[in-house]
Order: structure tokens, then C-alpha cells, then sequence
């Protein structure tokens, strides 16, 4: 075969830089090369060059981090539940979601919180301004006043309006009490919670239709903190995904594809939600195999009388209760699950069921550092009337370390035991307190 090309031939073509920032060309100048087989060679790498340079990039500035080992920052090339494609300064990078911690982009959290919240049965949390709609599906009108749908018999409870800090627990006790209707949460000026039982019927924009032993009542909007649906409890055996938005929500997601401008999820609830990658917080790959102990339902928690009244005093006994903390403080019902931390304010016990799908019971309990005085006390780990475990934690002793193996579908019962009268320095936390697979 023979070749034939002018020696006056020219050979220009672009070659964008990986940043896509500016451009320079690249110009092959036939006359230096002694053969066409070595200039074809050429042409070949060069276009290859600038192909690898054009792969398509769906998220600028994203930062991953790793279950071990140094972070890895870049552009998101592509990304499922399996895996992530990261285009770095020196090449692609390529990580299974085995290995992946958490996926963070460049986005910031939004300011405002919009003032209905709704827990679903997946333990997602969406974010709006207005929820409308009856037992055969639901309408969320989200802040930027669009309209996402919500499956029938995927609710949990509805929070209509803020609520001060130091009324959160008091909110969570509402809802997460074990009962066998649906309810309507009012707020009272003692700061505290009524919670009326019934069968709710529908939800406009003004008011809630509520069936109350028979009688349907309609109450207005601004008298009400918010729902609590009689549901089952959504066994979530199969790996989720936490993907958190700028507004606020967190989808707990089953599986999702990235598109030109946006990450489509779907729930375990069938629900398909598409997220602009404008609006995207995080996609957190670690809750594939982690339950927080937040977010599972509780059962009940007691709490050891420490002082007797003759006339019993609800806000105090309440003081004593387990409960759920971040940074000292009662965790709000926006605050991520891995933050909050289980505080026994005295000795007393914490119950809840395991989810199905999970089999270790993994945390740290540390004594408060509040008083000088402390009191020896044991750590315990029940199922049903079994007793798992149980470590002593003396009072020389700031901590002691839990990994007990569990049965799933079990009642499941942790304790802290005194045997001293007089219970002084009784305080622990169970920090970020969370089920493995």
C-alpha cells in the first residue's frame, strides 16, 4: 500500500485541558515524521487524548470520602448503587460503593427550612410548604412550588410548623407513641403535647378532616403540630442509600441513575424522585449497612425513680427519661440520625425491635463529666428475657465499649443498672448507638 500526503500538510485539532478551563492546539507538522504509519500512530494517541478529556462530567467539585484510606476529589463522571467514576487531576478514578463512606458536593444547605416535614415509612424525610391529600395518596408542594406526589400508606407523621428546641422531645415522645390509630399532635402553651386519637380522613390546605370515636371533626390548621399515621412498620431488609438535598430532605434510596443534570432514586415505598445535581447535598453509601438506633421506632423508655413526690410531676418524670441527644443537647427532628447520641439522665432501660436484615448492636457508652461523685453501675443487653450482655462500668471508669451480636425481629432492651440507693453520678450516654449487618 503506498501513501500519499504533502509534506506541507498541517494537522490541527483542539486539546482541551482536563479542567475545560481553555483550550490549546495541538499541531503535528507531517514533515518530522519520517513514515505515514508513525504519523497514523500520532493521530492515533491525540484523538484518544481528547477523548478520554470529554468524558462527560455530571458534578463539578465533588469530594470523595472512603471507608479507608485518603479522600478522592474530582469531577463525577457517572455513579450507581455499585460504584462511582471520578475524573481527577491525574486520570479516572473508579470506586465500589463497598469502599465508599460518603460522596459530598459542592452545594450548601438551604437557610430556610420549609415548615412541613414528613417522615415516611423508610425512614426518608421531604421537606415543603404545604401537604393536602387522603388515604389514597398525597400531594407535598415543595419550596420551589413544584408538586411531588407521595404513595398511599407511605406516611409515618407530618410536622406542620417549627418547633422550639427545647419542646423536640417532647415532640418525638408524640409521635413515636405505641398506639393502634391515627392521631392529631396539638401543641399546648405549657409546651407540651396532646395527642388525640382518631382516624384522619383528609388533609386540605386549611384544616384536617378527623374522624374522633365516630364523630367527624374538621380542626383548623394553625391549631394543629402536626399527624401521626397508623401504619406497620416498614421492614427495610434491603440496602438503602441516604441521599440529602439542599432543602432539607433525606431520601433513603433503594437504587438511582444519574441523567445530564440530575440523580432519579427510587425508594423501597416505590416512590421515584429526580433531584437537580444543583440541589444535591450528599449521597451517603455507608447506610447501605447501618441502622441508627434514632431511627427505629422505640417501644418504651423507663426511667428509675430518683426523687418521690407526693403528687407526681409529668414534666419531671420526663426529664429522666432516655432520649436522644446532639452535642448535649435534645436532638431536633432535622438533626441526621449518626448524631444523636441515646443520654439515661439516671439508670433505667430503652426499648426498641431489630429491624429485619440486622444483627450487631455497635456503640460506645461514656459516663457525663458533670459532677465529681459517681456511682458503679452495670451496662445491659436484653432480648426478650434473655440477658445478652452486661459490663460493669465502675465508677474509676469513663467508658466501656458495646458489640453484641442480636436476633433480628426481637424486642430489644438496653439497661442501665444501680444498685446503690442513693444514685449519684448516674449519668451515661450511648454514643451514636447503631445496627450492623
Amino acid at each position: 500500500m503506498v501513501y500519499s500526503i504533502p509534506l506541507t500538510t498541517i494537522v490541527t485539532m483542539p486539546l482541551p485541558d482536563l479542567n475545560r478551563k481553555s483550550h490549546r492546539s495541538l499541531t503535528l507538522d507531517v514533515m518530522t515524521f519520517h513514515s505515514p504509519l508513525r504519523l497514523a500512530l500520532v493521530l492515533m494517541l491525540a484523538i484518544a487524548f481528547v477523548a478520554s478529556s470529554l468524558l462527560p462530567v455530571l458534578a463539578e467539585d465533588v469530594t470523595v470520602t472512603l471507608l479507608s484510606g485518603p479522600p478522592v476529589a474530582g469531577t463525577l463522571v457517572s455513579a450507581d448503587a455499585s460504584k462511582i467514576v471520578v475524573q481527577t487531576k491525574t486520570g479516572s478514578v473508579e470506586k465500589s460503593a463497598a469502599d465508599i463512606d460518603r460522596v459530598r458536593f459542592a452545594n450548601k444547605l438551604d437557610s430556610q427550612v420549609p415548615p412541613v416535614q414528613l417522615l415516611l415509612l423508610d425512614g426518608s424525610k421531604a421537606f415543603g410548604n404545604r401537604l393536602t391529600g387522603k388515604s389514597t395518596g398525597w400531594l407535598l408542594k415543595e419550596a420551589s412550588g413544584n408538586e411531588m406526589a407521595i404513595p398511599a400508606k407511605s406516611l409515618k407523621a407530618a410536622m406542620f410548623k417549627p418547633i422550639a428546641p427545647e419542646m423536640v422531645g417532647a415532640w418525638q415522645a408524640a409521635i413515636l407513641e405505641t398506639k393502634n390509630s391515627d392521631a392529631v399532635i396539638v401543641a399546648r402553651p405549657t409546651k407540651t403535647f396532646d395527642r388525640i386519637n382518631g382516624v384522619i380522613s383528609q388533609v386540605l390546605e386549611a384544616s384536617v378532616s378527623f374522624d374522633l370515636d365516630g364523630q367527624p371533626i374538621d380542626i383548623p390548621m394553625e391549631k394543629l403540630a402536626g399527624l401521626v399515621w397508623f401504619q406497620r412498620e416498614l421492614e427495610r431488609i434491603k440496602p438503602t442509600i441516604e441521599v440529602t438535598v439542599s432543602d432539607h430532605s433525606v431520601w433513603m434510596a433503594e437504587s438511582f441513575t444519574v441523567k445530564a443534570d440530575s440523580i432519579e432514586l427510587k425508594t423501597q415505598l416505590g416512590q421515584s424522585v429526580s433531584i437537580p445535581f444543583k440541589k444535591l447535598l450528599s449521597i451517603n453509601y455507608s447506610t447501605a449497612n447501618i441502622r441508627w438506633l434514632s431511627e427505629i421506632e422505640i417501644l418504651s423508655a423507663v426511667a428509675e425513680k430518683q426523687i418521690e413526690f407526693k403528687t407526681p410531676i409529668a414534666s419531671l418524670d420526663r426529664a429522666f427519661l432516655p432520649r436522644f441527644v446532639v452535642g448535649g443537647r435534645t436532638a431536633s427532628s432535622i438533626s441526621p440520625p449518626g448524631d444523636r447520641d441515646l443520654v439515661f439522665p439516671s439508670p433505667g432501660d430503652y426499648t426498641f425491635r431489630v429491624p429485619q436484615g440486622f444483627s450487631v448492636l455497635q456503640c460506645r457508652v461514656e459516663r457525663s463529666d458533670e459532677g465529681s461523685q459517681r456511682t458503679n453501675l452495670s451496662i445491659e443487653i436484653w432480648q426478650d428475657d434473655q440477658k445478652l450482655s452486661e459490663q460493669p462500668l465502675a465508677h474509676d471508669v469513663d467508658f466501656v465499649e458495646v458489640n453484641v451480636a442480636l436476633k433480628p425481629e426481637k424486642k430489644t432492651k438496653l439497661v442501665v443498672a444501680c444498685k446503690s440507693k442513693l444514685m449519684v453520678g448516674t449519668e451515661v450516654t450511648w454514643k451514636q448507638p447503631r445496627l450492623k449487618r
